[in-house]
């Protein structure tokens, strides 16, 4: 069985996620960048990867049955603890970071019981002052 391998796009100068309604976008995996323009036409290309942040679907959903992507803050309501979703470089592991900042766990272990709440960059205040509605 294999994950699917999808990515959500923000564009960093106008701080807003990018839609495939408002450009074509392709990865160039050979030399890390994304590519904007007419893949058909090479005068229309224009590396765009300093502009931009990918942001990995995880493979997961969230209680509601929501994607859960990199950047990511989530909600468990039982335990009432807020968290950020992030790739764990070191061990190749999604991760989730309660919001004191103090622990992380597998995100594998915690997705079930998770409801989305926002993401680090439209809502970083969730993460500040926990259970912010």
């Amino acid at each position: 069985m294999s994950r699917e391998i999808k990515f959500r796009v923000r564009d960093k100068i106008q701080n807003r996620y990018i839609t495939n309604d408002l450009a074509d976008l392709c990865l160039d995996l050979q030399n890390g960048n994304v590519l904007r323009g007419d893949l058909g036409r090479d005068d229309s290309i224009v590396n765009v990867s300093v502009r931009v942040l990918l942001e990995q679907y995880t493979g997961l959903r969230d209680k509601n049955g929501d994607k859960i992507f990199d950047g990511d803050i989530c909600w468990n309501e039982p335990n009432e603890l807020y968290g950020l979703v992030f790739y764990d470089e070191k061990t190749t592991k999604v991760k989730f970071r309660f919001s004191d900042e103090m622990r992380s766990s597998d995100l594998y272990e915690w997705s079930d019981e998770l409801e989305i709440r926002g993401n680090i960059h439209d809502n970083p205040e969730l993460l500040e002052g926990g259970a912010a509605e």
